[in-house]
């Protein structure tokens, strides 16, 4: 696909999505947020690709929003016909996402990081979610997954701050799956996403699939269906052969 606003490269089973306007920080636009969207659909059609790394050039992920949207635009309308779809597109992909993160995600960029199944993050990171400093809620996905991952007091105490956090503080709230040195960020990230591409994507995605089942009993439906496609995969066949042949 032709692209203005992203890179795309896949490399080892790794899909890399990385978003390309350095200059503003990664603000989304329109034109960055279609793109995204496109580009997942098309990581999630290619066998190729196991895993989707979601990553920011430059000095941030991103810093959210960019704001010289017309002040007049009908913000509902814009989010139901730009972000949603992309929101959308990242929480159900069957493929794990990882978003490795630095500088700076905030607003809307950290509402994308946090539909990420994983987050590396190199220990300079600042977190911000500033909707309620231009007296905005936040959007874009931000509050589901913030109450999936956070006590929901803290969550709105946050939100209702508009406060800048460090990246401890951020794992402390349960954003952060993995701190890293800044000087190991992209080589910890690589290796992370390498790795698990590695593994039985039956597996992986089952695994990914049964933490997102609904209740109980969906869990345990879902189970019989995932253990029987991994049980007739060859990657399960030969490690029960090798494992019977100690």
């Amino acid at each position: 696909m032709k692209v203005e606003t992203i890179q795309l490269t896949t490399h080892n089973g790794v899909g890399w999505l990385k978003l390309n306007r350095p200059k503003k920080l990664n603000a989304l636009n329109e034109t960055l947020l279609r793109e995204m969207k496109t580009a997942i659909d098309e990581f999630e059609q290619d066998d190729a690709v196991r895993v989707i790394v979601l990553v920011g050039e430059g000095r941030a992920f991103s810093s959210g929003q960019d704001l010289t949207i017309e002040s007049d635009a009908d913000y509902g309308e814009y989010l139901e016909d730009v972000y949603h779809p992309l929101v959308r597109a990242l929480f159900s992909s069957r493929k794990p996402i990882i978003a490795g993160i630095h500088g700076v995600v905030a607003g809307a960029g950290l509402s994308l990081a946090l539909a990420a199944d994983v987050r590396i993050v190199a220990k300079s990171t600042k977190f911000s979610s500033a909707f309620i400093k231009i007296g905005l809620v936040a959007d874009a996905g931000g509050p589901y997954h913030l109450r999936r991952l956070m006590r929901d007091d803290l969550a709105l105490d946050w939100l209702w701050s508009g406060s800048t956090i460090d990246s401890e503080a951020a794992h402390t709230f349960g954003l952060v799956t993995e701190l890293v040195e800044d000087a190991m960020y992209t080589e910890r990230l690589t290796s992370y996403a390498e790795t698990l591409a590695a593994k039985s994507p039956v597996a992986v995605q089952g695994m990914k699939a049964l933490m997102r089942a609904a209740s109980f009993e969906e869990g345990l439906s879902e189970e019989i269906e995932w253990q029987r496609k991994c049980g007739d995969t060859d990657v399960h066949r030969q490690a029960m052969q090798a494992f019977l042949m100690k």
